[in-house]
């Protein structure tokens, strides 16, 4: 098989020698011609007026659908997985539950936190109603005792003066009696203690209404604020146990709530990694869902193609697994390092996907418009001879070849742009040129309108 690849490769290569070597035999003829005969000494070409026109460059890569972002859906919590409501393949919405923890345990904390924080509460107000009493207790004795108190204590005096008179007479009646012989010495003695009894009443109606008019004593009022500041203290230090017991709740809560998974973002369920029945511990991985809207598509692109690309620029899409659908993406981010291997720079397109009909794994065709030249000089690209890093092409101009150096622009594989030495309307050759030279008599045969 080897040996027959090679007879047919040095047959075309004899082949191709052969025309060449026939062409410049036809062309030294004719140049060797007399001179009279113009016909024998003129090239056969075949030439076609250069034309303005729209000239569009279309490149076409494949490609693999990716997810624009994958997510691992783990739980915050350790515990027995109690159910998982999703499937793989199932869409879900951001904040959609995905699993279940058994909530038991966690019920029970929040319950136990929540009567401890109930009964701290309590302990608050209780503070609260001793700091309000010792307040107002420390402004009664600063304010000084009530004109009603001091009138009250004023009567209590009278009343205790009366009684003492009134005792005083009985006392002296008795002794009266006593010495005539008609009552006995206990009388007397009765009467003499009531009298003592009324002197000492009167004293300590007196002693409260001095204490009264006086105010307050200093040791009173210290041991008045000193009660104050205690209470003080004990009301802050059941507001601290509180806040405590509160933080305590909210954690029991927050656990709770996070034995509800709830997908962090909207996507596909890619892969379930547990089962119910299964424990799971903190940061295990439950799910995995894909953001699949939009999706992204890399392609290698070459490197002089490279210049053609900017973020932003459409592309069409196309799928063998979806034969007759066209999606149309966008160019989002354009390598700026090229792979050393292959010179080619990783290129990014976005694909909106609300459908879901593109799938990660799949292969995919990304048509992209390069370039796109409206009313621009063109020429058949066979026209643009190439040689040490010159391109040139010959015109003809009255029977002879005259040789043009050129600037191309963009080709779309037949037509190539000419920015600069070529006018439209110039009649251009496009067969027979590779042996031409400048200034050259030229017979123009088939091609030219």
């Amino acid at each position: 098989m080897r040996r027959v690849v090679v007879i047919i490769v040095a047959l075309a290569v004899a082949g191709l020698v052969g025309w060449r070597t026939a062409e410049v035999i036809r062309t030294r003829q004719a140049q060797s011609a007399p001179a009279g005969s113009a016909r024998a000494r003129a090239v056969a070409v075949r030439a076609v007026p250069a034309a303005r026109g729209t000239i569009t460059t279309r490149a076409s890569y494949a490609g693999e659908v990716t997810a624009r972002a994958r997510v691992d859906v783990v739980s915050r919590i350790g515990g027995i997985v109690a159910e998982i409501p999703v499937q793989e393949g199932d869409l879900v919405q951001k904040g959609q539950v995905v699993a279940r923890l058994d909530p038991k345990e966690l019920r029970f904390q929040v319950e136990q936190a929540r009567a401890s924080a109930s009964t701290q509460r309590v302990q608050v107000e209780q503070a609260r109603v001793t700091l309000a009493t010792q307040e107002a207790r420390l402004a009664q004795l600063l304010a000084g005792a009530p004109p009603e108190q001091i009138r009250q204590a004023e009567e209590q005096v009278r009343q205790a003066r009366a009684n003492l008179e009134y005792s005083r007479q009985q006392l002296k009646r008795a002794e009266e009696l006593y010495a005539q012989g008609f009552v006995s010495g206990q009388a007397v003695e009765a009467a003499r203690l009531d009298v003592v009894l009324q002197e000492t009443r009167l004293r300590s109606a007196e002693e409260q209404l001095n204490l009264l008019r006086g105010g307050p004593r200093p040791e009173e009022i210290d041991v008045a604020r000193k009660q104050v500041e205690q209470a003080e203290v004990a009301l802050r230090q059941a507001q601290s146990q509180l806040a405590q017991v509160e933080v305590t709740l909210r954690q029991a809560q927050a656990l709770l709530a996070e034995g509800t998974v709830r997908a962090p973002a909207a996507g596909v369920v890619s892969r379930r990694l547990v089962d119910p029945g299964a424990t799971v511990t903190p940061s295990t991985a439950l799910l995995q869902m894909v953001d699949v809207d939009p999706v992204v598509i890399s392609i290698p692109v070459a490197e002089r193609e490279t210049v053609f690309l900017r973020p932003g620029m459409s592309a069409a899409i196309s799928a063998d697994a979806l034969p007759g659908r066209t999606f149309q993406g966008s160019v989002t981010t354009i390598s700026a390092v090229l792979a050393a291997a292959t010179r080619t720079a990783e290129v990014k397109i976005e694909v909106p996907n609300p459908e879901r009909r593109l799938r990660p794994g799949m292969t995919a065709r990304v048509d992209l418009v390069l370039a796109h030249r409206v009313n621009v000089v063109t020429v058949p690209v066979d026209a643009v001879l190439e040689q040490d890093g010159m391109k040139r092409l010959f015109v003809v101009q009255q029977a002879t070849a005259r040789a043009r150096e050129v600037e191309t622009g963009v080709s779309d594989g037949e037509r190539v742009e000419i920015r600069r030495g070529v006018a439209a309307g110039e009649l251009v050759v496009i067969a027979g040129q590779l042996t031409l030279r400048d200034g050259a008599a030229v017979v123009v045969s088939g091609g030219q309108p």
